[in-house]
């Protein structure tokens, strides 16, 4: 084990590993909380906190604690891109509350955003406003943690940090399936750094491998989901809001994505990353093992998001999936009239594969370049990119067998 300070990895060449899973059977609490007024999502977070022992079982009196919201991009609350700031908020004072002497919220999403429009436009501004909570910035002095044989750029100040609170969002995915617990650490990743990995695991399959090591070395000591109003359709920015009215916690984060799959209506199984999740020991996702309680689990069990595309990309077997994805591709697309011309896409696209069109100024996507990766989408605060069912190569090919020639 590396030496800590805070409870957090100094050693830059291991990581700090997995926290144990809890013994017996995992707790999910899911709340009623039909909407974001501030008593709503005070009363539905003081019971997620009750059913597990209470904020004080998480964060003791003088200690740092990180509040990790999802903020994927710079788009307000209501588009349900984000985390709802009235859940950020109410989590700094439960902190307030149990002594927590300094209290940084934060994430870094991909591309190069900048932070006083993200936190504004996102109502982080709003969230930390009269409290004592401050708004950490990424862009600083970095230091690496290994993860297996990636090495993960994270700030220094997080070496600092006792206790992290994840709060994610609760979302569809167009390559994982679902962004939830598991994948919401991936935030405390540099977003500067985080294209790499994109370009070297392209799949569902091997992404999901990848942040599941993400989620192991950075493990949250808590996991409280926004699904007050979650996303559905071709997430985890280009999809549509909708209703679901809970909250949900657990310190178990791969039972509580299980948990969340019943609004997807998918089995925990075709979710890569929970499987993967449990397999390496991070959690449990049997459901036999998984003790649900409160007051909002008819409202989960009634919910149907629609999923996203990687219903198709996921019974893609790997060894053909590069060649199979060559031919037809669900592929980003850029909607000029939606799209300001920030250049944000570009920045995110790990192989460079957006290029401004110098006739019109718009960004445009070269087919042969891109991998699918959705790093375009997600950053881009407009929604303006949208998936899009490529087939160029496959009719190249189907031309070429017609006129007898041999395929490349």
């Amino acid at each position: 084990m590396p030496e800590t300070t805070h409870g957090r990895p100094t050693a830059t060449p291991v990581s700090a590993g997995p926290a144990a899973p809890p013994a017996g059977p995992s707790r999910v609490v899911v709340a009623s909380c039909p909407s974001y007024s501030p008593a709503e999502v005070a009363a539905a977070l003081a019971e997620v906190l009750d059913a597990l022992g209470g904020i004080r079982a998480f964060v003791a009196p003088g200690q740092t604690v990180l509040i990790k919201p999802n903020l994927l991009s710079a788009r307000a609350p209501e588009q349900a891109v984000t985390t709802h700031p009235e859940l950020v908020r109410q989590m700094i004072l439960q902190c307030v509350q149990a002594g927590a002497a300094r209290i940084w919220v934060g994430d870094s999403p991909a591309g190069m955003h900048a932070e006083a429009t993200l936190w504004s436009r996102t109502g982080m501004t709003q969230a930390v406003a009269d409290t004592p909570a401050v708004l950490t910035s990424w862009h600083t002095r970095q230091t690496a943690l290994a993860c297996g044989d990636d090495v993960l750029a994270v700030p220094e100040w997080y070496l600092e940090v006792d206790v992290v609170l994840s709060l994610p969002k609760l979302k569809t995915h167009t390559l994982t399936t679902l962004t939830c617990g598991l994948k919401n650490v991936f935030g405390i990743v540099s977003g500067q750094a985080k294209s790499q990995f994109h370009a070297r695991y392209p799949s569902p399959q091997t992404m999901s491998a990848f942040l599941v090591r993400v989620f192991a070395a950075l493990t949250p000591d808590l996991t409280v989901v926004d699904a007050v109003t979650a996303m559905e359709g071709n997430g985890p920015a280009s999809g549509k809001p909708l209703p679901v009215g809970v909250l949900l916690a657990s310190r178990d984060a791969v039972a509580l994505d299980t948990t969340a799959c019943a609004a997807l209506r998918l089995p925990p199984a075709a979710v890569p990353m929970v499987r993967l999740a449990a397999l390496a020991g991070l959690g449990t996702a049997d459901e036999a093992q998984i003790e649900c309680v409160g007051s909002g689990l008819a409202a989960l069990r009634a919910a149907r998001l629609r999923p996203s595309v990687s219903r198709f990309l996921r019974y893609i077997p790997e060894p053909v999936f590069h060649t199979l994805t060559r031919w037809f591709r669900l592929r980003p697309g850029i909607q000029p009239p939606q799209c300001v011309k920030c250049g944000i896409c570009a920045e995110a696209c790990p192989r460079k594969a957006i290029h401004e069109d110098p006739r019109t100024g718009y960004p445009v996507i070269r087919p042969a370049e891109c991998i699918v990766c959705f790093c375009c989408m997600e950053s881009c605060p407009r929604g303006a990119i949208a998936v899009d069912l490529y087939c160029g190569s496959a009719v190249r090919l189907a031309r070429r067998l017609r006129r007898g020639v041999a395929p490349e």
